[in-house]
């Protein structure tokens, strides 16, 4: 079979088809050599989701996805175009196992993605647990399990979780006893802690670009910044001393300015949200630390990565 309809995200690549009936199928990710695509279509992706926003974005996510179809590939129909140009961002958000964004890019373009409801069930079904506890635990909106079938009927196929006789929360401290994940989730508290993105600091080094070579020399300072922030040290271990919950998670990150003048040390950033921490801690109560890298940085909004 050709070669069809191939998404770029990054140093990735994601193959779909078309069959002479219309079908869009995911064919899955692209191994071996990249086709030649200098004279497909490109398209870019929707701007419903861009890493201009953010301050900091890890690797396999800072990206713009790119489709691209071969000639003699119709694309035009709304619903299959529209889900071509969303889907790329969640393929890599899935891909490199950030839960949150996944799930937030699913509740935000659902009515496209439900369309190739197939698909997008196939695609997310392997990440389904941790995506359905992101959403369901680690934001401060809740959302009813109910009101993502596509995602809550691949997990609570995993979980092994009955609406109508179990507990949610008993189902995903089950999961997690048997089970390492790793997750993605925002921190809460922020506010109340002194910990600084840094992001105007940082900026200072572009002072020091130089006109002769303008692109060359601004993607040094990127990837400079980029580098920095992820070789910030995150700590995330349990608080069983907190007297206003024993089950608190929290999160500490190297200070910014403290790293820049040489200086070493962490600096309270915010805490894992407590429904979350409470599954958590109750899964694995042995469990004190956990490994934590940091995932992203938009507005006032903190994200890591933490593995469970």
């Amino acid at each position: 079979m050709e070669r069809q309809i191939l998404i770029e995200c990054g140093s990735k690549w994601f193959e779909f088809s078309k069959s002479k009936t219309g079908q869009l199928d995911y064919v899955g990710k692209l191994t071996g050599d990249v086709p030649d695509v200098s004279d497909w279509q490109k398209i870019a992706s929707s701007t419903y989701f861009s890493p201009s926003r953010y301050e900091f974005l890890a690797d396999g996510i800072n990206v713009n996805p790119c489709v691209y179809v071969a000639d003699g590939v119709d694309i035009s129909d709304c619903d299959l175009y529209s889900y071509l140009i969303h889907v790329g961002m969640l393929l890599a958000a899935v891909d490199t196992k950030d839960s949150l964004l996944a799930g937030k890019l699913y509740l935000s373009r659902r009515k496209t993605f439900d369309q190739f409801a197939q698909l997008t069930q196939f695609i997310m079904k392997d990440f389904s647990v941790e995506i359905l506890f992101s959403l369901c635990y680690g934001r401060m909106n809740n959302i009813n399990p109910d009101e993502i079938p596509l995602i809550f009927n691949n997990a609570k196929e995993k979980l092994g979780f009955d609406p109508a006789q179990g507990n949610l929360d008993q189902a995903f401290i089950g999961w997690f006893k048997k089970n390492n994940a790793i997750l993605t989730l925002p921190l809460v508290g922020t506010q109340f802690y002194g910990w600084d993105c840094g992001g105007s600091t940082l900026d200072h080094l572009l002072d020091n670009l130089s006109v002769d070579n303008l692109p060359a020399y601004a993607e040094k300072i990127r990837r400079a910044k980029h580098d920095f922030y992820a070789s910030l040290e995150t700590a995330v271990q349990a608080e069983p001393y907190n007297p206003h919950d024993s089950n608190s998670i929290l999160v500490s990150i190297e200070d910014i300015d403290s790293k820049l003048c040489g200086n070493v040390g962490l600096r309270k950033a915010g805490h894992i949200r407590a429904l979350a921490a409470k599954v958590l801690r109750q899964a694995k109560p042995k469990k004190m630390a956990y490994k934590a890298t940091l995932q992203s940085l938009v507005d006032d909004e903190i994200t890591i990565r933490v593995e469970i």
